[in-house]
């Protein structure tokens, strides 16, 4: 049951070989969103192959392919309506499953990559025998995914459960690139640290200054060893972190709450200010565990894989 599976990010891809929940062979490669969502493919099909080379494994043993898309994807039709920030524009046009078919002629199966991260965690990772499930995916952009009693919750279009990245913090904000305005993802998502951290008065000072790239990992690091900037820039993304997860809670009551995405590696410093806050400020009042992901940056990959072998048809 080797499956081909792609995790596409806003800033890299994973490319996998995954048999039963086991990655066989992985590889990244730059996602390139300003490309297209084409052109991606086109760099995915060799990989692909590449690792059915190196792993040993024919290419007519592969069963299924599978994608997770950072995209609002309809659940049955497997169309693409919208694709957040401008990335891969091309993909609502893109006839995604006729390239498949003329390429590999193969059943495939997608959907968005924070349903995808859950799945996967339900399945083999922190959310397994739970019902009633929120995710928060933090990465490039802020991600949300929602199963209830069981099933994943995805509306008619596929959004349901799926904006928590995109609801308004900020009624005056600017607008975002989903097209609301002041959005989770302006205020703390990888996309935007840079350019908060270089408008400030304070960056010329800071140690950030100085960093190869400005992110996360780097803000939780300096803010530890006292740099100013980094631990304004901290406390602001803790926040508005947690009031999303307080938003998750009062909107779809779980009874777990599970953090994903590579910013999540930091949740020794993220769960404790959450349930904090959430204490503070929910509404309900009882617990609700929050768990960093499992499977950490595997959790997609293995989710989309595993949906793949249950869900893939010829064409959507």
């Amino acid at each position: 049951m080797a499956v081909w599976a792609a995790d596409i990010g806003g800033t890299n891809i994973k490319l996998a070989i995954v048999d039963r929940g086991r990655i066989l062979r992985m590889r990244e490669i730059a996602a390139i969103p300003a490309d297209g969502l084409r052109r991606a493919m086109d760099r995915i099909a060799p990989v692909w192959l590449e690792l059915c080379e190196q792993t040993g494994i024919a290419q007519c043993d592969i069963t299924a392919i599978g994608l997770a898309i950072p995209a609002i994807v309809a659940p049955e039709s497997g169309k693409i309506w919208a694709v957040p920030g401008g990335k891969f524009a091309d993909a609502p046009k893109f006839k995604l499953a006729a390239w498949i078919d003329k390429k590999f002629s193969k059943p495939a199966y997608w959907c968005n990559d924070a349903h995808a991260a859950l799945a996967g965690e339900l399945k083999y990772g922190v959310a397994r025998g739970a019902k009633n499930v929120g995710m928060i995916t933090m990465g490039t952009g802020v991600g949300t995914a929602v199963v209830m009693q069981g099933k994943a919750l995805t509306g008619t279009h596929g959004l349901a459960g799926n904006a928590g990245g995109h609801n308004t913090l900020d009624a005056g904000g600017g607008p975002c690139g989903c097209g609301n305005i002041g959005c989770v993802e302006m205020h703390a998502s990888s996309w935007a640290l840079p350019a908060q951290a270089a408008n400030s008065p304070l960056f010329s000072q800071s140690a950030l200054a100085a960093e190869a790239a400005i992110t996360y990992e780097a803000v939780f690091r300096l803010a530890g060893k006292g740099d100013l900037l980094a631990r304004q820039l901290r406390a602001h993304a803790l926040k508005i972190w947690a009031i999303t997860a307080t938003t998750l809670i009062h909107n779809y009551d779980p009874d777990l709450l599970v953090l994903g995405g590579k910013i999540a590696q930091c949740a020794d410093v993220i769960v404790p200010y959450m349930h904090k806050f959430i204490r503070a400020h929910c509404w309900a009042k009882w617990n609700v565990p929050i768990r960093p992901a499992a499977l950490g940056n595997e959790a997609g990959i293995k989710g989309i894989a595993y949906l793949a072998t249950k869900d893939a048809k010829r064409s959507r």
